[in-house]
């Protein structure tokens, strides 16, 4: 086999992510014959090296991706004005917003500035990153808009005269002001967020915390208020501290906006940060991970989003190309490759990653926005699962984590320094069974009748994994019909 290594050659082969492939597994029309149009975008820190050690470590691009996607919607929803918006016979675009890792924190992040602000209109975005500064200052007490001052002067005398306070952003005559301008539309659902591993501090995995966080505060981990689905794709064997997870929670009700949340799932599965989003060679996990995801887009509410079979069909059957390509067997349903994470070469990284964590599921606290830390107070309301797969890959004596064949020779050095420090995870070891100590808190409860149940693609009823801390047991999750369907077609389940 010959590669160009010309001037002209095409740049090295990127594995796509699971937000590239549903993408591409999205049928142009749903079965109503409604259009399905998507806006994709590259991740922040996919570009080339610089960017992936100053803005996909420092987040400062990733204001700029939000206003892209976000101009996006505002361009091309539809109805264009509130009055058409709050006409319940008139025609209404729905949105969905898909992401992984800091690509989950932008689609989060679009939704809570659809929920705050709506949906700036062609006049609005002139205006854009004005709003969008006051929407992220909004945790910054005594903060006033002087683009507001500026522009509806008597509206913000009005209305410190009659509140003794300066108006800010989350003040509802702020948005209101806006609405009567012509500037936003307010009031639309976002019909369905569907993230992987939103990670770091506030859903972006920032070095120094504590100077970085505030910037970045103004997304709630709390599912966002416009927000009617929320599905959340978890890697339960990701070690890196710069990786913690931010789980959703369910918002507060008893204010004046109205909650639209109907759905709240956030499922566990095995593998680190990479294997559950997608990207490395063996897709075995991934693959798992977007037949759920679609599962929850397909089978919810009447369906949200329509797929191509096909097009799942095809990459499954290309991880078992790869398998021969490595001229090793195929790997059965749940037990594909679980990579090493942990590894890092940058200096920047080096300090934050070289001592792993221990992800705790259900265990989780709320962040404060001062630092990026837990909290003493838990989360309420978070819908947390864990996979079938993951006691599939228990129950059959699975691998744990492994270690990358080809990596370089400093990566090979620095998982030689990790483990004689002590610091290397206690089931990388190559050839050990899996055994996630994300779950020693744990014990896997199975009726007789589903261990010795022959169809492994069949329902189950009455397993769920019991807190050994009296702190709440976790559900497994039933499996959708698409994750079914594969399931039954795969090599090694008849």
């Amino acid at each position: 086999m010959g590669v160009d290594t010309s001037p002209f050659s095409p740049p090295k082969t990127q594995i796509p992510s699971n937000v590239t492939r549903i993408v591409r597994a999205l049928n142009h029309r749903d079965e109503r014959g409604i259009t399905q149009i998507a806006f994709y975008q590259r991740g922040v820190g996919t570009d080339n090296f610089e960017d992936k050690i100053v803005g996909g470590l420092t987040g400062n691009d990733i204001a700029e991706h939000i206003r892209e996607a976000y101009a996006f919607l505002a361009n091309n929803f539809n109805p264009e004005t509130q009055k058409d918006l709050d006409d319940e016979t008139k025609p209404r675009d729905e949105i969905v917003c898909l992401g992984f890792s800091r690509g989950a924190y932008t689609a989060r992040a679009i939704a809570s500035l659809i929920s705050d602000v709506g949906l700036l209109t062609k006049m609005g975005m002139e205006n854009f990153w004005a709003i969008f500064g006051d929407w992220m200052k909004q945790d910054v007490e005594g903060e006033q808009s002087k683009w507001f001052l500026a522009t509806y002067p008597e509206v913000a005398k009005k209305f410190q005269a009659a509140n003794g306070k300066k108006i800010a952003f989350t003040d509802k005559e702020y948005r209101d002001t806006l609405i009567n301008a012509g500037l936003t539309r307010w009031g639309m659902p976002v019909r369905a967020v569907g993230v992987w591993d939103t990670v770091g501090a506030l859903g972006i995995p920032l070095p120094w915390n504590s100077k970085n966080v505030k910037p970045f505060s103004f997304v709630n981990t709390k599912v966002a208020r416009a927000v009617q689905h929320a599905f959340h794709a978890l890697a339960i064997d990701e070690h890196r501290n710069l990786f913690t997870p931010t789980l959703w929670e369910q918002p507060n009700e008893g204010s004046a906006q109205k909650v639209n949340l109907k759905v709240l799932k956030q499922c566990w599965f095995p593998g680190p940060h990479s294997n559950v989003g997608g990207s490395y060679p063996d897709a075995g996990v991934s693959n798992i991970t977007l037949a759920w995801m679609i599962s929850q887009l397909e089978d919810t509410d009447g369906g949200i989003l329509s797929f191509n079979p096909a097009y799942l069909d095809y990459i499954q059957d290309l991880n078992n190309k790869f398998y021969a390509t490595e001229k090793e067997p195929i790997r059965p349903w749940g037990f594909g490759k679980l990579y090493d994470s942990s590894m890092v070469t940058d200096p920047i990284t080096f300090a934050q990653a070289i001592k792993p964590i221990t992800r705790t599921p259900g265990r989780y606290h709320r962040i404060s926005t001062e630092d990026g830390k837990q909290t003493n107070v838990p989360l309420k309301g978070t819908g947390e699962c864990i996979h079938r797969c993951v006691r599939v890959r228990i129950d059959g004596g699975g691998k744990g984590p492994e270690e990358n064949v080809d990596d370089t020779v400093l990566e090979k050095a620095f998982t030689l320094v990790k483990k004689a420090a002590g610091f290397h995870p206690d089931n990388t070891e190559e050839g050990k069974f899996y055994n996630s100590p994300a779950l020693k808190n744990f014990t896997l409860v199975e009726p007789p009748a589903v261990k010795t149940a022959k169809d492994p693609a069949g329902s189950v009823v009455g397993v769920y994994w019991k807190g050994k801390d009296g702190l709440g047991d976790l559900p497994e999750d039933g499996l959708g019909k698409t994750e079914v369907r594969l399931l039954k077609r795969s090599v090694g389940v008849k």
